[in-house]
């Protein structure tokens, strides 16, 4: 009988394939556009040995060179609220590269990136560089040194011939193309897998994968509840007006309300994660949802 294997995409193999300081390097060049000469780990320990009872902020790859901090992240499920996760993971860096009593002169230039397999912002772009800006004047750079990046494995073929397309493209589904990267990738990939004792350990710990899709449907069923009762609320006010009633506002809120309940719950019970993200922002989703389950 064939031994289950690990993928790439797996948050506990990436991390392993990026304690290759040669992929490292070539990752963040790939990405980032930065030549990096060496790479000191703040987090090896953590992947070489996953453990269920890890707490805290678990970082993929969490690395250091010269005054630039980087934390690379797999995210192989889709994130309901990708920019609060970017805003949380800041946080964390920005209080463990500053000691005590260093001024904020001294922060570390830092860079977030999540290799996404899902596209997270349904824009179809391969690259999401997410930068503060000023919104009365674009061009104004508030030079806060901290950079986040959204890459977006779906979207590969909407590159030219290279080596972030080849990478996004086996992060997608395995292909190994041309790119040294990518074939070194799975040489690593391929050499872990024949740790057994190392790739028993990462199963075991399948409670962090379930612990991230309940966070993730808690999310997903607050933001859904939230949307259907704003649209209950609307459709209330819409309704009471035309009747020129009251009762019409609150009844009408009511049923929206409980018509949204019922398509978060029949979602929820059959795993359609994805669907009900898109039922909180896509209308036209929505309605077909409805739809199919008669509500």
């Amino acid at each position: 009988m064939s031994r289950p294997r690990l993928a790439f995409t797996n948050r506990w193999m990436f991390g392993r394939v990026m304690l290759d300081e040669s992929v490292c390097r070539q990752f963040i060049r790939c990405v980032l556009g930065i030549d990096v000469d060496r790479i000191d780990y703040l987090n090896a320990e953590q992947v070489l040995e996953p453990a269920v009872e890890s707490r805290g902020v678990r970082m993929d790859v969490y690395a250091r060179e010269g005054n630039r901090v980087y934390d690379i992240e797999m995210q192989c499920a889709p994130e309901p609220l990708l920019g609060r996760r970017f805003r949380y993971y800041q946080a964390t860096l920005d209080m463990t590269t500053l000691a005590p009593g260093k001024d904020y002169d001294e922060l570390c230039e830092s860079f977030i990136v999540f290799l996404c397999t899902h596209d997270p912002f349904d824009l179809n772009l391969p690259v999401y560089t997410l930068e503060r800006r000023c919104s009365e004047v674009p061009d104004l750079s508030i030079d806060c040194n901290s950079h986040w990046i959204a890459l977006n494995a779906q979207a590969w073929d909407t590159l030219p011939d290279g080596v972030l397309r080849d990478l996004l493209h086996y992060t997608q589904n395995g292909s190994i193309g041309a790119s040294s990267l990518v074939q070194r990738i799975d040489e690593i990939v391929a050499k872990a897998n024949n740790d057994r004792k190392w790739v028993d350990k990462v199963f075991y710990c399948v409670s962090t994968i379930e612990e991230n899709d309940a966070r993730r449907a808690r999310i997903l069923e607050r933001l859904a509840r939230k949307k259907g009762l704003e649209e209950g609320r609307e459709e209330g006010r819409e309704q009471g007006l035309a009747e020129g009633r009251a009762e019409g506002r609150a009844e009408g809120a009511k049923e929206a309300e409980a018509r949204y309940s019922f398509l978060v719950e029949h979602l929820l019970t059959e795993g359609r994660l994805d669907d009900l993200r898109m039922a909180t922002s896509d209308e036209a989703r929505r309605t077909a949802l409805f739809e199919e389950f008669g509500l």
